[in-house]
């Protein structure tokens, strides 16, 4: 009995010895994950030019006052209500439907009501073109003007804006006196001419907007490398001697 227990304990002995000189275990080395690829931030979008405008067109500059120099600056009295008259009659041409319909129907009773008026600053603005334009025809260049005038008031972008507001202006103006044409003209030029000035700088913002955008986000240039060039020295020349 006494034998086979010391054969135990020599076999347990033994195994403990043999599992003291066994190597360790290899650490498990667990990878990091890899790197997240979190990819940039895509550029704004490209600005749009407002109104739904060109994306290129020259636009009124600014005076020294800070206001654009539109064709409605700088006029006399006669010319602003002969500039109104043009910006309503632009509109009873171009802006059409139910609504706006009634604007042709409006300014026929306008220039039915104001005619003395209409047809005295008519020849005011005569003679005035006339005095400021000494040597040439200035009749012609009033007309020239005056188809010039036509298209600035029928810039497409502005159109909805500008139609509305000589809806009003021409049911107002039929409701003012005969006397105070002058007076309202003024004002509804101005009114009418101020959508456009807001439009053009607007416009201004947004070529402000693209340079900007163009310079941070736009394609770079591509420059295509100078092809090298071979020098040649000239020898120098033999002193002559004397």
């Amino acid at each position: 009995m006494r034998r086979g227990f010391k054969n135990v304990a020599a076999i347990v002995f033994t195994v403990t010895a043999i599992s003291a000189c066994a190597p360790a275990p290899k650490p498990v080395v667990i990878a990091p994950p890899p790197p997240v690829y979190i990819p940039p931030p895509p550029p704004p979008v490209m600005p749009l030019p407002p109104g739904g405008a060109a994306a290129s067109m020259r636009i009124p500059a600014l005076g020294l006052d800070g206001v654009r120099v539109t064709p409605n600056r700088g006029l006399s009295r006669d010319e602003q209500i002969w500039h109104f008259r043009a910006a309503l009659n632009v509109a009873a041409l171009n802006c059409q439907g139910p609504v706006w319909g009634q604007i042709a129907t409006q300014y026929n009773k306008f220039i039915i009501t104001h005619k003395v008026q209409l047809s005295k600053s008519s020849k005011t603005v005569d003679r005035e073109y006339v005095a400021r334009y000494p040597g040439q025809n200035g009749l012609r260049v009033r007309d020239t003007k005056l188809t010039d005038l036509y298209n600035y008031f029928a810039l497409p972008p502005v159109r909805s804006e500008y139609c509305d507001a000589a809806l009003r202006k021409v049911v107002e103006v039929n409701s003012v006196p005969v006397a105070a044409l002058p007076e309202y003209a003024m004002g509804g030029l101005t009114d009418i001419d101020g959508i456009f000035i807001r439009f053009f700088d607007a416009y201004a913002q947004y070529e402000r907007d693209l340079a900007d955008w163009n310079m941070k986000h736009g394609p770079k240039p591509a420059f295509a490398p100078l092809p090298q060039q071979t020098v040649t020295t000239p020898p120098p020349s033999k002193a002559s001697g004397g």
